[in-house]
């Protein structure tokens, strides 16, 4: 394995001066982020004075549950471990992910800039008191519950969905169904913890499908991949 990732270690012989080769341009798309990070706090904002409530029925049924901070709190280091690694070693993946975050995530920005969103669910007292609501309140103090629809957390997560299975090394039975089981655990965390309305999630669906087809879906690529492995395994029998 450690053999393997040096063989395909993208920066093999990097000098700063060589970031503008065509082989390591692909770092500047990280320069999407201190970009996204800048308008969601100027939204966010402008939207803890005034916002439309997203509020459904499925709400007042789902019970709070501290135990799905985790869940939530993983988030962040899920979809950044996958841009850390594919940015390093499977860059393919890594330009098609950020591709999927640029275009999903400044659709979000988008409409949170025409139809700024929020909730009042949080639950005030906590009705427990235990590391892990201590965490969930930490995360309120951090994490206005504004600009929620849709939620950014279903939609990210599922980035690392799309672009693990795209992965020659992530793209296995075993990692597939922990990633798979950790964004869908991220999905439903949003609403365990108060953090979103169950709505959230549903706008987030088409958002999270045009990112699919835009950034990940090409049609017949399974089949000319399916192809191209049959002739390299011809080839290697005729040698």
């Amino acid at each position: 394995m450690i053999n393997e990732l040096k063989k395909d270690f993208a920066f093999k012989g990097f000098r700063f001066r060589d970031i503008t080769k065509p082989q390591y341009r692909h770092v500047f798309l990280i320069l999407f982020w201190p970009f996204y990070t800048i308008v969601f706090f100027i939204l966010e904002g402008r939207a803890y004075k005034d916002f439309h409530t997203v509020h459904c029925a499925l709400d007042d049924i789902i019970p709070f549950n501290e135990w799905f901070i985790l869940f939530y709190a993983l988030w962040y280091p899920f979809w950044i471990f996958l841009l850390a690694y594919s940015c390093f070693f499977e860059v393919p993946v890594f330009k098609k992910t950020m591709k999927y975050f640029m275009v999903t995530f400044s659709i979000s920005l988008t409409i949170y800039f025409l139809y700024p969103t929020g909730h009042n669910m949080w639950p005030d007292p906590m009705p427990r008191d235990n590391i892990l609501t201590w965490l969930t309140q930490k995360i309120y103090d951090a994490d206005h519950p504004t600009n929620i629809c849709p939620s950014d957390h279903v939609i990210g997560a599922f980035a690392v969905v799309f672009g693990a299975s795209q992965s020659k090394r992530l793209n296995k039975k075993i990692p597939m169904a922990i990633i798979t089981f950790i964004a869908l655990g991220i999905t439903a965390s949003i609403c365990f913890v108060k953090q979103h309305s169950a709505l959230d999630i549903l706008g987030a669906a088409p958002v999270v499908m045009i990112g699919y087809f835009v950034c990940f879906y090409k049609r017949g690529e399974k089949k000319t991949d399916v192809k191209a492995e049959a002739f390299d395994n011809k080839t290697e029998k005729d040698n």
